[in-house]
């Protein structure tokens, strides 16, 4: 039984070195350099590329290599096998930083007075208005924002396909997204991309916020669609849009989003795996399936999550 890795256009020395240190002797196989498909039964994978994992029949299970599992769902052929994915409290602390931060800095005018330094100019004004946070997704990235969010002062509301109870945040669910953003300052997107949320947030559903929302998207770029997107900053029902992730990653250097001057564009790096804690993770699974028992962190396929 041997683990392969199909992780494509990435450096992986690292992540083989703590591999071994955790399972010495495991055999590590890396795509397309396989010597022996047959004895691949557990692979982790991120952003596979088309027929890649086909030729290994004997597969047991599949790990996706971050929180995201996306680009395994969409995998034309993906075996019927259990699939997981990361979950890590550092990710979810990162996260909630990252977005406060952004609103905080968005709040404060900090873009603003970067360029007024460069230009020595003294022009000082107040902070904006606006107080009422919506987050799109309650999973573990979602809610810690959304806490986060709520200690530091603002009113936060969340959405997602079902209720939440969390102290001192008003859950929304389902039909209720138009009532959910109408009156948010901040829509912060953290759902995930699943047929249900592709592009989602499109003209329809940026008509029904009011005007002058700041949206932030630190979740996928397929869930906003773009065009829409820019039509709703031209005409300023968007005030501005804070972007960490996109459609096509790294973002082509001929992408209207470079130069709109009300996008802040992060290269996804709103929360970076720990390869520590995301080789423990992998390697527990691993040994959980070679001893017959039931892995942890399994995505339902039919949620996408």
């Amino acid at each position: 039984m041997s683990i392969l890795l199909v992780i494509p256009n990435r450096k992986l020395d690292k992540l083989i070195e703590k591999f071994h240190s955790i399972l010495p002797d495991v055999k590590i196989q890396v795509w397309p350099e396989v010597s022996d498909a047959l004895a691949v039964e557990y692979i982790v994978a991120w952003q596979p590329p088309k027929g890649s994992l086909a030729p290994f029949v004997n597969c047991k299970a599949i790990a996706s290599f971050g929180a995201g599992v996306d680009s395994l769902l969409q995998y034309d052929g993906l075996p019927n096998v259990p699939i997981t994915r990361i979950v890590d409290d550092n990710l979810a602390s990162d996260m909630s930083r990252y977005v406060l931060t952004h609103i905080l800095a968005y709040q404060h005018r900090v873009e603003l007075y970067v360029k007024q330094q460069q230009e020595k100019l003294w022009k000082p004004k107040r902070a904006r208005m606006g107080n009422k946070v919506t987050v799109l997704g309650a999973g573990q990235l979602g809610t810690a924002s959304a806490n986060l969010l709520g200690l530091n002062g603002f009113d936060v509301s969340v959405w997602s396909r079902t209720a939440k109870s969390l102290e001192g945040i008003t859950s929304y669910a389902q039909d209720d997204l138009p009532l959910a953003v109408s009156d948010a300052d901040y829509i912060v997107c953290l759902l995930p991309s699943t047929k249900h949320t592709h592009n989602m947030i499109d003209h329809a559903f940026l008509s029904k916020t009011k005007k002058g929302v700041v949206i932030i998207n630190v979740a996928r770029g397929d869930i906003i669609d773009e065009q829409s997107l820019l039509a709703n900053l031209d005409s300023g029902q968007v005030a501005h849009a804070i972007l960490d992730v996109f459609s096509i990653e790294p973002l082509p250097q001929t992408h209207a989003f470079w130069q709109h001057s009300a996008i802040t564009i992060t290269p996804h790096c709103s929360a970076l795996s720990n390869v520590d804690t995301v080789t423990r993770q992998l390697c527990d699974n691993y040994l959980r399936l070679k001893a017959g028992q039931a892995l942890v962190n399994t995505v339902d396929c039919d949620l996408g999550y």
